[in-house]
């Protein structure tokens, strides 16, 4: 029979697929049947609503998993909003001769001798059809092939270990982009602040194929698909023909953690015929059951449907939970997208467009007002003027596809420059990105793609699509509309339920809308578009949002059901899904690091979101503002959640550190506030990419997030709030850690190890060469990263910023006021390889301070930039981190050092404060018993300053003067290892012509020669002897110095090496022992290392703590009466880290104990004896500690 059913449609379809120009051969993806093996679960916590899912297309659960599964908010104050929430893919199949479809509507229609068949395809915890075993469910099942395989979950965009090793199915058999995520968008591209996707087919339906039933519908009868064909090992219902009717369901969940958005998530539907057949007659929809503060059962919940939000909201009724605690907020439920009716010539979407469709290709460019049938509903519609109105591609009917910028004209956007691709001078890609959707603004370019630069949108199914064009423009399809919603009460008395495939067909396509659910009671709730054909080898897609508020029981009691609250959200939604689900994006992701101290926290982070983010949302300019640093002690990180909105509800987290760019961009971003609670974006302090946590406590577990945030969007509509990046703390249902993400670390501060001694710095002083006033202190900040026993060293940046003397042929080369722009660490045994710089484009926090200052010229100021006096910080490299300190921005006299070196004799000293600057050097004035020891070479009286740095008129100054004594600059010896002389001249105060040293100066300065002149280079000092006697005089090789403070020069070296950790020294780990503790002892019910549950079923998991242990030892428990109660073997040390973010090592010197005995029973209060033994030495300690309840 079934392989003459196969002639037959072979024949018939032959002869009227001339008919049915609407469908087409499906190019996507050729994908296994569902298998019930595929099935994984995972938890979307992007923001504030928790939602628990399956790759099966359902959502939420109702019993055993408690609230965690649709929780909101995610914290210890939310409670459980619904029992679950499925997609609902309906057909009416109509067939001729038991076996043979028809799909022709107008033949329908004609004829009364079909037989019907009803389906329903979903996937549900309960009233699914099953088989006639009652253990498999007829429905839809999740395919293998878009995840990994050995990961728990379906393929989160936050865990690279959930996606498919060898890539994504794209059509055919085909893979595509292994190791990067499968966005909506193209290869790598996350819209949202958390993405999953999915793949369902409904090919395990064997309803409709049971052997005693007369009537069959073969789906892909005419290809001869098998369950199995494609994967032989599938488990459930191998070799059966595949079932139901030939559908695929692609799905994605999206979350957005901007706090605009933070209480809303999406999800979408892609809904592909992969039959053989058209299916004439289709609905699509959802079903969703309150249980709106976790009641079940009977239930007492109420609800609203607004037909002009397209969005159902319902309440709980007297707002309290079960369990009790803080009342339950909102459940809304919007239905956004709808199926498209893109073949029967008419604009159902009323957006002046007709048969608008996202499967097809750009042909030719058309006119602006081309394809619009009503001007004034396109111009509503898309919310633009007639002046928007431009030349397009035939194939874009709403016309927001963008061209790209080809300046040059040779074909391309991008530049590959030193092994880095970058955009090409002045042009701009648009829209224009190829297949890929990525485009050279992207961190994950390698490079043009098909389509890219061919000034054209291009879509291939399965492969890609560019943004604003097909699959990925929302707005390209001619939307039904939502065409049904009801309220069904007590469903399971009802027929209307997934396995009644007919009557809840026929409940979906009645066209009927409840408004008010007035009667406290536990509800149903159907969305229903319907009916639209669903052609072979096409798609059509549905999406909703599930959203929440707190707003007054009042406003929802009234007539008219006021929720302002969850009404602005909607219109946040609204947004997101109007732009594609392209919405405000936080920066990239940072890497948080930490390693727990005695008393402390070292938190470090890497660079990639203050350099690499780019954001499309806003022509990818970088848009990063700052860092903030979120400390919890609970899992849910409701510490840090105390900023409320204009309702008291907690809304944003307080950061216990921030640090911004000075950009003049901080205070409270007045614009995007959520319920009257504003962003704070800072106050200017600097990027830093590190923070020491002084403020903890010995044994108490905290959880840090680290998020960097935008300036947001202040002129788009009323403003965005700023974004910052969301988190992962995921829990199982035991509320035990399952997973982080990359910007979160789970730290416990502790005592350090008995016999322990960490890394630390040599100081190699000795062997630095420097002329910097400064200083260096290096320090270990994260053990396990350095690189024992290497040497580093440390250079700087010196810009001159200007000259004293202006003329290059009168100026000496030691002419220059300088200062430091930057420093730089290299790894000396690492080859002198670069490990660390700062500089003036780029550095930590306030190290390096931008001014400006008159130039050369004296009318342009100029940009200059110079070391932070106040004390510098380095970021962390290697595990090391630097302290500078410099005296001085510019150079300055140092009256500390500069004095008499030897000798005694009373002497004037004055430095020029303005031009010594210029000059500030080491200077010895050496004094001897030979009258012509010095002889004055300047000969010219131009440019002279006296030492006090007024004008000398030429009367004043006597050259060609001879001297008993000389100055040299020792700063820099020459190449015979002398030293150079300065010039010195006098300054005749009285005018008599005479040298007189008691009354006359001296001024050091340099001289330059240019031909046959010598000119003065400018006054450092000048000296006397106005107090001095003639027996008191300095003596031959008496020496006084002069000397500056300076920045570093650019030929200064600092050097240190690093010491390894020591693990065990025997001896101190001896001594140590005896100061072991027990902590809190007593114990008294609880203490603050406890960490809390926010389940109410859940207890509390109590705990002490043992201290100042070794690293590896035994403790031994045991009642006053000398009962064994319970045994810790301790091995602190890298190797015995449980998880990834385990943080465990040999510097740890504690120890938790459950307060259980070693079968697992509670132990009772009273006196406990303790016994520790060291595995290193076998020293020994006893104690006792005491425990009350």
């Amino acid at each position: 029979m079934y392989k003459t059913f196969l002639i037959v449609i072979a024949i018939l379809n032959i002869t009227t697929a001339w008919l049915f120009a609407q469908g087409k051969p499906y190019d996507g993806p050729d994908d296994p049947a569902g298998d019930v093996a595929a099935d994984r679960s995972g938890w979307m916590t992007g923001n504030r609503v928790l939602l628990f899912f399956r790759n099966s297309t359902e959502l939420s659960d109702c019993c055993g998993l408690g609230y965690d599964v649709s929780k909101w908010p995610n914290n210890y104050e939310g409670t459980k909003m619904h029992d679950g929430i499925a997609t609902l893919i309906g057909a009416r199949v109509y067939l001729e001769n038991d076996t043979i479809p028809v799909t022709d509507i107008n033949e329908i229609q004609s004829r009364s001798d079909l037989d019907t068949l009803y389906y329903i395809e979903s996937s549900y915890r309960e009233h699914m059809d099953l088989d006639p075993t009652l253990t498999i469910e007829w429905g839809l099942y999740p395919v293998f092939g878009y995840f990994n395989e050995l990961s728990e979950t379906p393929a989160m965009s936050n865990r690279p270990e959930s996606w498919p090793p060898a890539g994504w199915p794209v059509n055919g058999s085909s893979l595509k982009w292994p190791g990067e995520w499968n966005g909506r968008f193209g290869r790598g591209v996350m819209k949202a602040d958390l993405e999953s996707f999915f793949v369902a087919n409904d090919a395990q339906d064997q309803e409709y194929l049971q052997p005693d039933l007369r009537v069959k519908y073969y789906p892909r009868g005419i290809s001869n698909v098998h369950i199995g064909d494609k994967r032989p090992d599938v488990t459930i219902q191998a070799g059966k023909p595949w079932g139901g009717i030939g559908v695929r369901v692609e799905a994605r969940g999206f979350q957005w953690a901007n706090p605009s958005a933070a209480d809303a998530i999406f999800w979408e539907y892609n809904v592909s015929n992969i039959s053989d057949y058209d299916l004439p007659e289709m609905v699509f929809g959802f079903w969703m059951d309150n249980a709106v503060g976790g009641e079940e059962g009977i239930g007492d919940d109420l609800a609203y449907y607004s037909r002009e939000l397209n969005m159902s909201y319902s309440w709980d009724v007297d707002f309290i939970p079960v369990g009790g605690g803080k009342e339950p907020g909102l459940l809304g439920f919007a239905y956004l997208e709808s199926p498209g009716l893109g073949y029967d010539g008419i604009d159902n979407d009323n957006d002046g467009l007709i048969d608008e469709k996202r499967d097809n290709q750009a042909v030719s460019k058309v006119g602006p007002y081309d394809g619009i049938v009503d001007l004034d509903n396109f111009l509503s519609y898309y919310k633009i003027a007639e002046t928007d109105l431009k030349e397009h591609w035939d194939a874009d009917e709403d016309q927001d596809w963008t061209d790209g910028q080809d300046l040059n004209g040779n074909g391309t956007y991008s530049v590959f420059v030193n092994g880095v691709w970058q955009v090409e001078d002045g042009e701009l890609p648009g829209d224009d990105l190829g297949l890929d959707g990525v485009g050279p603004f992207d961190i994950n370019y390698i490079g043009p793609d098909e389509g890219e630069c061919n000034h054209k949108p291009d879509f291939v199914e399965g492969v890609g699509s560019e943004p604003n064009f097909a699959a990925t423009d929302i707005s390209e399809s001619d939307m039904l509309g939502l065409t049904g919603f009801r309220y069904t009460v007590g469903l399971e008395r009802t027929p209307s339920i997934i396995r009644s495939d007919k009557n809840l067909f026929m409940n979906m396509t009645e066209g009927i809308f409840d408004d008010f659910q007035p009667i406290p009671l536990n509800f149903m709730e159907f969305f229903a578009s319907g009916l639209f054909p669903l052609y072979k080898g096409r798609t059509e897609r549905i999406s909703m949002s599930e959203l929440h508020s707190y707003d007054a029981l009042a406003g929802l009691m009234a007539s008219d059901h006021a929720a302002p609250a969850l009404f602005r959200l909607k219109e946040v939604v609204q947004v997101i899904y109007e732009t594609d689900y392209r919405f405000a994006q936080p920066p990239l992701m940072p890497t948080l690091t930490a390693i727990p101290g005695d008393g402390k926290v070292v938190l470090t982070w890497d660079d990639i979101s203050d350099t690499k983010t780019r954001d499309p949302f806003v022509n990818n300019v970088n848009d990063f503002e700052g860092y903030k640093l979120y400390r919890a002690t609970d899992k849910k990180m409701s510490d840090a959640e105390v900023i409320t909105d204009g309702y008291g509800n907690p809304t944003l987290k307080k950061p216990i550190f921030q640090c911004d760019i000075v950009d003049r961009i901080g205070g409270f971003a007045n614009y995007g506030a959520v319920n009257g609670a504003e962003y704070y974006l800072g106050n200017d302090t600097g990027i830093k990419h590190f923070f020491v946590d002084n403020t903890v406590q010995n044994g108490r577990t905290y959880y840090y997030v680290l998020v960097a945030y935008d300036y947001g969007l202040p002129d788009v509509g009323s403003g965005i709030s700023p974004s910052e990046n969301t988190f992962v703390l995921d829990l199982d249902e035991s509320e035990e850690v399952r997973d982080i993400s990359k910007n979160v670390a789970i730290v416990t501060p502790h005592q350090f190890a008995a016999g322990y001694i960490p890394p630390s710095i040599d100081d190699m002083s000795a062997q630095n060469n420097t002329f910097g006033s400064g200083s260096i202190q290096a320090d270990v900040v994260l053990f396990d990263k350095i690189k024992a026993d290497n040497i580093y060293k440390v250079k700087f940046d010196a810009d001159t910023v200007n000259h004293l003397r202006q003329i290059p042929q009168i100026r000496h080369p030691l002419d220059m006021l300088y200062s430091n722009s930057g420093f730089r660490v290299y790894n000396v045994t690492a080859g002198d390889s670069l490990v660390y710089q700062e500089s003036k484009d780029r550095f930590s926090g306030t190290n390096i301070i931008p001014t400006e200052m008159l130039g050369p010229d004296g009318s342009e100021k100029i940009p200059v930039w110079f070391f932070n006096t106040e004390g510098m910080i380095s970021g962390v490299f290697e595990g090391l981190q630097l302290r500078i300190n410099t005296p001085v921005e510019f150079a300055e006299f140092d009256p500390e050092k500069s004095g008499w070196l030897k000798g005694n004799a009373p002497i004037n000293v004055l430095v020029n404060k303005s031009e010594s600057v210029f000059y500030p050097w080491q200077y010895n004035i050496v004094f001897t018993d030979n009258d012509t020891a010095y002889t004055s070479l300047t000969n010219q009286k131009q440019f002279i300053r006296s030492a006090a740095d007024q004008p000398i008129v030429s009367s004043s100054v006597l050259l060609n003067q001879k001297f008993s004594f000389y100055v040299i600059n020792k700063a820099f010896p020459l190449e015979d290892d002398t030293f150079e002389k300065l010039d010195l001249i006098v300054h005749d105060v009285n005018r008599n012509g005479l040298f007189e040293p008691d009354s006359d100066w001296v001024l050091a300065g340099f001289s330059k020669t240019s031909g046959s002149r010598t000119y003065w280079g400018g006054t450092i000092f000048g000296f006397n002897f106005h107090n001095a006697w003639p027996d008191n005089m300095p003596k031959a090789g008496d020496t006084y110095q002069v000397d500056f403070k300076r920045p570093f020069l650019d030929s200064d070296s600092l050097l240190f090496s690093v010491n390894p950790e020591q693990a065990v020294d025997k001896n101190k780990l001896n001594e140590e022992m005896d100061n072991i503790m027990v902590v809190p002892n007593p114990y008294v019910m609880t203490n603050v290392m406890e960490t809390a549950v926010a389940n109410y079923q859940l207890s509390q998991r109590r705990q002490i703590m043992f201290t100042n242990l070794p690293a590896q030892c035994t403790i031994k428990i045991f009642t006053v009466s000398g009962v064994f109660v319970d045994e810790l073997d301790v091995y602190n040390s890298i190797d015995s880290r449980q998880t990834e973010w385990d943080l465990n090592s040999a510097a740890n010197g504690t120890a938790k104990w459950d307060l259980k005995t070693r079968t697992g029973l509670d132990v009772a209060p009273g006196y406990y004896i303790y016994h520790v033994k060291s595995t290193a030495t076998g020293k020994e300690k006893v104690g006792k500690f005491a425990i009350l309840k």
